[in-house]
C-alpha cells in the first residue's frame, strides 16, 4: 500500500524528473540517486522553513552578530546545488563531494564568527564524513576526511591571526543558537546513522538474495560448483558432489577435494587453479583441466576403512574462472566440475578402433607383400619351364628333361593351389562362412593317418615323426575335416621349422586344469618339435593372419603365415582354443584344446569339481630331450 502511495505522490514525480538519464541506470543505482535527491530536497525545504524562526529569535540588542547568526540555516540550502549537479551529470560521488565542500566552507565562516576552535558549530565537521559514507565509495570518503581536516586547520589559522573577530560566547543569543546547532547536528547525525544502517541492511539482504540465487543455481545444475580461496582450499561445494563422487559437500571443504584427486593428477589440478588466479583482466577464457577424482562406492557416502578398497576413479572435467572483489582484486576461483567418464570411454573406444584400423591396414600391406612373395616363386617356375616346353628346340627330344620340367610345373601349381585354398579358408573363417559339422569319429585314427600322410616329407627332411595317444580316447563328436586340417597344418609347421635329426611328436590326450586334474570332457591335440623354437616376445604375434616370427621378405622359411591363423579359427569354431609354448633353440609345443562333443561347451559340464576356467599356461607341454627320446613308437 505504501509503495502504491509513493508511486502516485507528486514528490516521486519530481525526483524522477531530476534523475540524470534514468534509462541508463540500473535499479540499484536509480534507487541511490533518488534517495540522494529526496533527502537533499528535504534538507533544503527544512532550511527554508527554519530560516524565519531564527531571524525572529534574534534581538536588536545582539546587533550585527545576531544578524550573522541568523544566516546559520542558509548552509542547509547548499544541498540544492548538489541536487542540481547530480541531475545534470549523474555523478553521485562527485555530488557528495560537492555537498561536503560547500558544507565545510560554510562551517569555516560560521565557526570563525562564533568562537573559532571553540565554536559549537564545529560538530558539523564530524557530520560531513558520516554523510559521505552513504556513497559507499572509499575514495570519496577519504577525500571528505581530507576536506574536514583542511577546514579545521583553516579555522585554526583564522583564529590565530584574528582575521575575523568572533562574537563572545557569553552572549545569550549565541548560546541559544549554538545549543540549537549542536542539537540539530546530533539529530542529523542520528538520521545519517539510521540511513547508513538501512543501506547496509539493504545491501546485506541483496547479497543474501544473490547468494541464495546462486546457491539455488548451484543446487540445480548437474555440475559440481566449488569455490576456492587463494591457497586452493575449498570454501563452498554444491550438493551435486553427492551425485558426482558420492561424497557430502562438507567433506570437500579445505583440502578435502585435493585429497580426493588422483595423485598423478594433483599437479595438473593445482596448476589449473594457479593459472586461473593469475589470469589477466582481459582474458575471459576459463581454465580447463581433466583430472581423476576418487569416488566413494554407491551406498556409502562416508570414507570408512571398509569401503576404501572399493573406491573407484572417475574422470571429471573442471572449468575454473577467477573470483574478484569489488575493486577487481582476485580473491579466489570458482570451478565447475562434471563427470566425463562416458566421454573418456568413448575416446578410448575410438582410440582402440583407430588402432584396429591401423592394424587392419598394416595387415593388408603385409598380406600383399607376403602373398606377392609367395606367388612369385611358383609362378616363375611355371612360366619358365612351360616356355621351355613350348620350344622343342630347347628340349632336344630329351624326354627325361621334359618329365622333370612337367613335374616342377606340377609342384608349382600344387603350391599355388594350396596357397589359394588356405587364403579361401582363412577368408571364410574370418567372415563366419566356414561351417563345421559334428560327426562321431575316432580321433586317434585321424591323428595317426595325418602322421602317415606327412611321414614321407619327414623322412626326406631327416626328421623323426612320432605319435603318442591316450588309450582311453577314441570316439569324439567334432568336425573331422577341421580336425584333419588342424593336425596337418601343425605337423607341416613343425617339420618346416625343424632341422635334420630333430623330432616331431603328435599326441592326443585328455586335457588338464591348472591343478593337473584330468578333464574328461576335453581333449588336447598336441604337436611338439625340437626345432629352432620361437622367441618369447614373438609368441603373442603368432596366430594373426600373415604373421610369422621371422616376418620379412628375406626370411629363411617359405609360407604366407596363415597356417596358425587357420588352426586358431578352426579351433574356435569347435568351441576350443589354441595355445603355444616355445623356447628359442629348444623347440615348440602347440596345443589345441577341444571338447569331446563340440555341441556341448565347457560351461555345460555336469561335474562341479571341475575347474571350468583353464589357464592357457597349464595346457602347454614342456618336455626335455630325454622324454622325447622315450616316445612311444615311430609311425610306420
Amino acid at each position: 500500500m505504501l509503495d502504491a502511495i509513493w508511486d502516485k505522490s507528486p514528490l516521486r514525480s519530481v525526483i524522477d524528473g531530476l534523475l540524470y538519464e534514468p534509462s541508463k541506470l540500473c535499479d540499484q543505482d536509480r534507487a541511490r540517486h533518488a534517495l540522494f535527491i529526496g533527502v537533499h530536497l528535504a534538507v533544503g525545504l527544512l532550511a527554508l522553513a527554519t530560516l524565519p524562526i531564527v531571524i525572529l529569535t534574534a534581538s536588536d540588542a545582539m546587533g550585527a552578530a545576531a544578524s550573522n547568526l541568523s544566516l546559520l540555516p542558509l548552509w542547509m540550502l547548499t544541498p540544492l546545488i548538489s541536487v542540481l549537479y547530480l541531475s545534470k551529470t549523474g555523478k553521485l560521488g562527485n555530488a557528495f563531494l560537492l555537498t561536503a565542500s560547500m558544507t565545510a566552507a560554510f562551517i569555516i565562516w560560521i565557526a570563525s564568527m562564533t568562537g573559532g576552535l571553540q565554536s559549537p558549530h564545529l560538530i558539523w565537521l564530524g557530520v560531513i564524513p558520516l554523510e559521505v559514507a552513504l556513497s559507499g565509495n572509499k575514495r570519496i570518503i577519504k577525500r571528505a576526511l581530507v576536506i574536514c581536516l583542511l577546514a579545521l586547520g583553516l579555522i585554526g589559522c583564522i583564529d590565530m591571526t584574528g582575521f575575523l573577530k568572533p562574537a563572545p560566547l557569553t552572549n545569550g543569543g549565541l548560546s541559544l543558537v549554538g545549543a540549537l546547532s549542536v542539537m540539530v547536528a546530533i539529530l542529523y547525525a542520528g538520521m545519517l546513522a539510521i540511513r547508513i544502517e538501512f543501506l547496509h541492511r539493504g545491501r546485506l539482504c541483496l547479497l543474501q538474495a544473490e547468494e541464495m540465487r546462486y546457491r539455488s543455481i548451484a543446487d540445480t545444475v548437474s555440475d559440481m560448483i566449488t569455490r576456492h580461496d587463494r591457497s586452493g582450499d575449498v570454501t563452498f561445494a554444491s550438493p551435486t558432489a553427492q551425485s558426482l563422487i558420492n561424497v557430502k559437500p562438507e567433506h570437500l571443504m579445505g583440502n578435502g577435494l585435493f585429497q580426493r584427486v588422483h595423485i598423478p593428477d594433483r599437479p595438473a589440478f593445482l596448476q589449473a587453479l594457479s593459472d586461473c588466479m593469475n589470469k589477466s583482466d582481459d582474458d575471459k577464457t576459463p581454465v580447463t583441466v581433466e583430472v581423476r577424482i576418487v569416488a566413494q562406492p554407491e551406498g556409502s557416502a562416508d570414507a570408512s576403512d571398509e569401503v576404501k578398497g572399493r573406491e573407484q576413479l572417475r574422470w571429471c572435467e573442471m572449468k575454473c574462472a577467477p573470483e574478484r572483489d569489488d575493486s577487481g582484486v582476485v580473491i579466489g576461483a570458482i570451478a565447475a566440475s562434471r563427470d566425463i567418464s562416458k566421454r573418456k570411454k568413448q575416446q578410448q573406444a575410438l582410440e582402440e578402433a583407430r588402432s584396429e584400423a591401423e592394424l587392419a591396414n598394416e595387415s593388408k600391406t603385409r598380406f600383399l607383400a607376403n602373398v606377392t612373395h609367395e606367388l612369385r616363386t611358383p609362378l616363375n617356375t611355371i612360366i619358365g619351364f612351360s616356355e621351355i616346353l613350348c620350344h622343342p628346340d630347347l628340349v632336344h627330344d630329351n624326354e627325361a628333361k621334359s618329365i622333370e620340367y612337367a613335374e616342377l610345373i606340377h609342384k608349382g601349381g600344387n603350391h599355388l593351389l594350396q596357397l589359394v585354398n588356405a587364403l579361401l579358408d582363412m577368408s571364410r573363417i574370418e567372415s563366419g562362412n566356414f561351417e563345421v559339422e559334428s560327426q562321431q569319429f575316432d580321433i586317434v585314427d585321424l591323428s595317426e593317418s595325418c602322421c602317415k600322410m606327412m611321414q614321407g616329407d619327414a623322412e626326406n627332411r631327416g626328421i623323426a615323426l612320432y605319435s603318442k595317444n591316450d588309450e582311453d580316447i577314441h570316439e569324439v563328436c567334432l568336425d573331422p575335416r577341421a580336425c584333419r586340417q588342424i593336425l596337418l597344418n601343425l605337423i607341416t609347421n613343425a617339420l618346416k621349422f625343424s632341422d635334420r635329426g630333430d623330432k616331431v611328436m603328435v599326441s592326443v590326450r585328455h586335457a588338464r586344469d591348472h591343478r593337473g586334474r584330468k578333464l574328461d570332457h576335453m581333449i588336447d591335440l598336441i604337436v611338439s618339435d625340437s626345432g629352432i623354437g620361437i622367441d618369447k616376445q614373438d609368441i603373442p604375434k603368432l596366430g594373426k593372419p600373415f604373421v610369422q616370427a621371422e616376418n620379412s621378405l628375406q626370411r629363411r622359411f617359405e609360407g604366407a603365415g596363415i597356417g596358425l591363423s587357420i588352426v586358431q579359427g578352426l579351433s574356435t569354431l569347435q568351441n576350443g582354443h589354441m595355445s603355444i609354448d616355445s623356447e628359442l633353440g629348444i623347440g615348440t609345443t602347440v596345443t589345441v584344446t577341444l571338447p569331446l562333443d563340440m555341441t556341448k561347451t565347457a560351461l555345460e559340464s555336469d561335474d562341479p569339481s571341475v575347474d571350468l576356467i583353464v589357464p592357457i599356461e597349464s595346457l602347454l607341454i614342456k618336455e626335455d630331450t630325454e622324454t622325447q627320446a622315450n616316445r612311444a613308437h615311430k609311425v610306420a
